[in-house]
């Protein structure tokens, strides 16, 4: 007779917030082996004031806290430091937004980066999988079927869109402790369990405030061509507004300056001019159409390319869903159209559209907003491209398969 096989360790990434605590609980009453990882990546110029310049970071106390639980629950914990992994591989890219006034994808880029992390650990203390306090749902259609990303039970904390652009590999080894829970649930077993993790504040896409330390760092890391002030000019003329103090100060997307009176329009940045330092700003209008072109999709399970399907964004973590249209238009990219609702699309550079409004919704793609979506003066779109006579202007159809 030949015995089961022996169940593989689980390593639970903890943040040192509650979600996360409560997952490796949930696992210890499971009497599950369980390793516990804690990730503290924050570069050592911002160690004494991370929690001002990053939402993550992972301050003594907090990493004392995790050291405490995980005693009392008898997990063994690994203290990851990878800061200059981090600085290289995710900072880096935050800052080079920032001085084309791009708005860098801080919490996407830092959770795949942290997944990663996670990933090398899991194969380094022989575990058979990860676990975390994701609010989402992960499911397979067939044994040995791509995994499917799913809206959880709790659609305001849900964190479907964030697992939706990890790796199949990394998303073929995770668990969730809380995916049929709701965060209300969550905070009940903590307060039976006695869980007080320290508070602290998070704030998504937060990182990186126009704060000094942060503004120094900026200033340190680009030359000195790409943070000279410049003006700010009306995107519908040539109106001068004002003057900008680099465009590493500034970012798409958000106001211009602060409204004074009701009488004002408010103002966001919709567009850099390098060779002229300038910067153009529009009403807030100018992100309002039905449509938006998005690449370096994610594709979920058995989609069928062949023909526009209707999906649903969850604005407000599900509580406004509205319909749209998406329309395949490469296997990176897509074409996606509001069907109800207000004529805007979030201001930012990643969306995730379901197959359905509501709890464990399937989803159906995640991608990259190529271009915010605007008021387009027609269906065309103007730009510049080589001809026999050298560049010339010429026009494309809106949908054109990028």
């Amino acid at each position: 007779m030949v015995g089961k096989e022996k169940q593989l360790p689980v390593l639970v990434g903890l943040s040192g917030g509650l979600d996360s605590m409560v997952a490796a609980y949930l696992l210890r009453i499971q009497k599950r082996e369980t390793y516990g990882v804690i990730i503290a990546s924050t570069p050592e110029q911002f160690l004494e004031t991370g929690d001002s310049a990053f939402y993550c970071h992972q301050t003594e106390a907090r990493i004392t806290a995790v050291k405490k639980f995980c005693d009392h629950l008898q997990i063994p914990l690994t203290i990851v430091r990878p800061r200059e992994e981090f600085a290289e591989e995710v900072l880096e890219g935050w800052i080079a937004a920032k001085a084309e006034a791009r708005r860098p994808r801080t919490c996407k880029d830092c959770h795949a980066f942290r997944m990663h992390i996670l990933a090398q650990q899991m194969k380094e203390l022989e575990c058979g999988s990860i676990a975390t306090g994701h609010y989402a749902k992960l499911m397979r259609s067939a044994p040995g079927a791509p995994v499917s990303v799913h809206s959880s039970n709790d659609l305001t904390f849900d964190q479907a869109g964030l697992l939706a652009g990890i790796s199949q590999d990394i998303l073929s080894k995770m668990e969730l402790p809380l995916s049929e829970l709701q965060r209300k649930e969550v905070l009940k077993i903590a307060e039976n369990f006695s869980l007080h993790p320290p508070v602290r504040t998070l704030s998504f896409g937060g990182c990186l405030p126009p704060i000094k330390q942060v503004n120094d760092l900026l200033e340190h890391h680009l030359p000195e061509s790409f943070r000279k002030e410049g003006e700010v000019l009306k995107a519908d003329g040539e109106n001068l507004l004002g003057r900008h103090l680099g465009f590493h100060t500034m970012q798409f997307g958000v106001p211009w300056k602060e409204i004074k009176n009701q009488n004002e329009v408010e103002m966001l940045i919709v567009e850099a001019r390098w060779k002229a330092k300038e910067l153009l700003v529009a009403p807030v209008e100018y992100f309002k159409d039905k449509g938006a072109f998005l690449r370096h999709c994610r594709w979920g399970e058995g989609v069928d390319f062949s023909a526009p399907m209707k999906g649903f964004i969850h604005h407000g973590g599900g509580l406004q869903d509205s319909e749209v249209m998406v329309t395949p238009r490469t296997l990176g990219g897509a074409w996606v159209t509001l069907l109800e609702g207000e004529e805007s699309f979030p201001v930012g550079e990643d969306l995730t559209v379901f197959r359905r409004r509501g709890k464990n919704a399937k989803v159906l793609l995640s991608g990259r907003i190529f271009r915010l979506a605007r008021h387009w003066p027609s269906n065309k779109i103007s730009i510049e491209a080589k001809g026999e006579n050298g560049k010339q202007t010429v026009e494309i159809d809106k949908d054109f398969s990028f």
